[in-house]
């Protein structure tokens, strides 16, 4: 969408650029050097509806914003006239009915006369709700741009696609990039708004329906950011979240470049060996003195501070923190709601370790209903003082890996470059009932698989798999299977026990099902699953509907019938499309089997075509897979974080250094290992181990990480790991796991 004002707007832009003139005021008149010099004046609105991590970093990038004044502010400092000390308003996500709910009716007049008298606005998701078309759902938006609300899809790392119009207004850099995307609006052209001069400079590249909403039409093509005037001022507003991941802040600095004119940069946190790892809960909104907390936390520089919420405990994330700050909220408790819930659990393993989480305010209410040993305390200076005293407090003795028992299950698991195993592999290693053991692919060939009850093939690279195994390493695997073993396989996994249907892409085939190999890569995205009776009777209490990851794997359909065979349908997919990478068309998923199990020979098979590893949420439904195979399911043991732990973040590649994480780094307290093979959350990391090649792309972050402190150590072990290290500049290398501790702790 573009309106006949645009090259009006690019004079604009480019003389107040040059002029470095900004806010209402901007058109009176003004000494360059002087406003140069005087701090951009941001207010960042933190009441009610602006809420959770993306109003969390929101609130961090603006405090650590360079010649920046940030001002937290709240729906009664709007009404008083607080704008008209601000150049630009910054109006996070979270929930845009609420949002104008607490601006109330002269709150929402306030915002528009800012804007309209040369102020600024920049909002994502809710925020650019906001400023859309009121609608059912809706109702009370301020419709300052000519849009309405389209259909959201889910939850994702989704492909924006910035178009020439953002390069030439905002200097954002044109083509496709993934930005956090998490049920915002897809705008929709409507009718024209006086005062209003507005285009898309984004669009969305991919699609996503993750709860398979029928007759959806699908985002690819439609606006994801827009930008243009409202009668003297900017609005720049976005429906995905760019803030939340510090590789899409280029996009916010572009969004601030448009609205003001002027260059804008923050520093980064990156943790320091040695600090209290404190995680802060998110759910609620903020509120003005809670924000002003935040502010002060993440830039005093004496905490490692994450952002959390109810989600990220699920997912495990009390297992990375020493301590978490649950602060009293605007309008209800949901700061330690997210605690409790289906998390009690977690939080009661998180306080039994030697964890502390101190509340205050609406939060600590909600802890002294549930007695759940939480620390109340008067307010935020309290918890200030509670979290220094903890942090000099003794530090427990970790608690001890359970003994095997007198004969467990032996399952082996696959390892390679492409594989992702470690959740998996870490539920078996640390649980008493089952010994594990890491096969390389020569190990199929030569008589490894021999004494084993269980195979576990991973997630990564089915065509890896399938070649790396070779054909007496597929023959020993098949047989494996057919006289009595048990076969747990996951994406890759999967697809290599279904049967071939695209020419070069080659399967065992020992399952009667396929998969429907669409034409177009999926994506990666959560979406749900729904059971079937005999998956009810499989993953044994698990409600009907739940959640998992999907991440490119199969949907399973019926094949040609195999001899000697009795594999049933556990779950479906609900999800009706995911398309997370780009615009094109892909097969639908819904009815579709995500979930197999059954007889092959003698043998039993558990399928798994999406990742149910992948978030601690679903984890039950691993061992419940686990169970169905052997009958045991394994003991839910978790390597707890030990107060003052180095963080690592661990990325294996082959058997030996699988083998080094799992009886080396997994089983020494002085660390506590993120392994994964994406390179995320590394300013909340001591150090990373590297075991495998280093892309171009890889060494560029890192080298921003190393600058900033972090240890980078690279296991250069053999001549093509050596050749890659010379892409990264400012790394520790060593040439054989003995090496490794050293190196960390040096």
């Amino acid at each position: 969408m573009k309106t006949s004002k645009t090259k009006s707007l690019v004079a604009v832009v480019a003389c107040s650029a040059l002029a470095g003139c900004v806010g209402p005021n901007a058109d009176e008149g003004c000494s360059c050097e002087r406003v140069k010099e005087a701090p951009l004046r941001v207010a960042v609105f933190v009441d009610n509806g602006a809420r959770n991590v993306g109003a969390f970093r929101w609130i961090e990038i603006t405090a650590r914003a360079k010649n920046v004044v940030a001002t937290p502010i709240d729906g009664e400092a709007v009404r008083a006239g607080a704008l008209d000390n601000a150049d630009v308003l910054v109006m996070p996500g979270g929930s845009s009915v609420l949002e104008s709910k607490t601006l109330g009716a002269e709150g929402r007049e306030k915002v528009k006369e800012f804007v309209r008298n040369g102020g600024g606005y920049v909002g994502t998701c809710a925020g650019c709700c906001l400023l859309m078309e009121s609608s059912k759902g809706h109702p009370d938006m301020l419709h300052m741009i000519p849009f309405k609300f389209g259909p959201a899809g889910g939850k994702a790392e989704l492909s924006i696609l910035f178009n020439r119009r953002a390069e030439e207004l905002a200097g954002i850099k044109r083509g496709a990039t993934k930005i956090r995307y998490s049920e915002g609006p897809v705008p929709l052209p409507s009718v024209p708004v006086k005062d209003a001069d507005v285009e898309v400079v984004a669009t969305y590249n991919a699609d996503i329906n993750a709860s398979g909403d029928k007759d959806r039409p699908s985002m690819a093509g439609q606006a994801a950011a827009i930008a243009g005037t409202y009668g003297k001022g900017r609005i720049f507003v976005l429906s995905v979240h760019p803030e939340s991941d510090e590789n899409d802040h280029y996009v916010l600095q572009g969004a601030f470049r448009f609205l003001t004119g002027r260059e804008i940069s923050w520093d980064y946190p990156q943790r320091k060996r040695g600090q209290l790892a404190v995680g802060f809960m998110c759910d609620d909104s903020f509120g003005v003195d809670t924000a002003r907390l935040v502010q002060r936390l993440v830039t005093d520089g004496e905490f490692d501070v994450v952002p959390m919420n109810r989600a990220l405990v699920e997912g495990g994330m009390l297992r990375r923190v020493d301590a978490v700050l649950a602060p009293t909220g605007v309008v209800s408790s949901k700061s330690a709601a997210g605690l409790y819930g289906t998390n009690a659990g977690r939080t009661k393993e998180f306080l039994a370790r030697g964890g502390r989480v101190f509340a205050w305010g609406t939060a600590a209410e909600v802890a002294k209903e549930r007695e759940s040993g939480v620390t109340c305390v008067a307010d935020a200076e309290a918890a200030l003082a509670a979290l220094r005293a903890f942090a000099v407090e003794p530090v427990p003795a970790a608690a001890a890996i359970p003994a095997k028992a007198e004969r467990p299950i032996r399952a082996g698991i696959f390892q390679n470059e492409s594989n992702s195993n470690i959740p998996i592999a870490r539920m078996l290693d640390l649980a008493p009932e089952y010994e594990l053991k890491f096969l390389s692919p020569d190990d199929y060939a030569n008589g490894g698989l021999d004494g084993l009850d269980l195979i576990v093939q991973p997630g990564g690279g089915c065509k890896s798999q399938y070649n790396a195994l070779g054909e007496k390493g597929r023959e020993a695997l098949t047989r494996f299977v057919l006289d009595g073993g048990k076969y747990y396989g996951v994406c890759a996994g999967a697809f290599l026990a279904l049967q071939q249907t695209r020419e070069n892409y080659p399967r065992l085939g020992f399952v009667p099902y396929k998969g429907d190999d669409p034409s177009h890569y999926r994506g990666q995205a959560p979406i749900k699953v729904t059971l079937t009776a005999d998956g009810k009777a499989a993953f044994e209490g698990s409600a009907e509907k739940r959640t998992v990851i999907y991440a490119g794997g199969p949907a399973a359909v019926p094949g040609d019938p195999v001899a000697d065979t009795d594999v049933k349908v556990l779950a479906t997919y609900a999800g009706q499309i995911i398309n997370t990478d780009q615009p094109l068309p892909v097969e639908g998923m819904a009815g579709k089997a995500a979930f197999l199990g059954g007889r092959v020979g003698k043998g039993k098979v558990f399928i798994s075509c999406p990742h149910p590893e992948k978030e601690e949420a679903a984890f039950d439904l691993v061992r419940s897979g686990i169970k169905y195979l052997t009958g045991v399911a394994p003991s839910p043991v978790n390597l707890e974080r030990k107060r003052g732990a180095v963080a690592v973040r661990y990325r294996s590649s082959d058997k030996a250094s699988a083998e080094f994480l799992f009886n080396t780094l997994n089983r020494d307290s002085r660390f506590y290992v993120w392994s994964g093979k994406a390179l995320d959350d590394l300013p909340h990391v001591d150090a990373v181990v590297l075991t495998d090649k280093v892309t171009k792309d890889e060494a560029g972050t890192l080298e921003r990480y190393i600058a900033r402190g972090l240890r980078v150590v690279v296991v250069a072990d053999t001549k093509a790991k050596r050749l890659a290290t010379k892409k990264l500049d400012g790394a520790v290398v060593v040439d054989s796991y003995g090496k490794v501790v050293d190196a960390i702790l040096k």
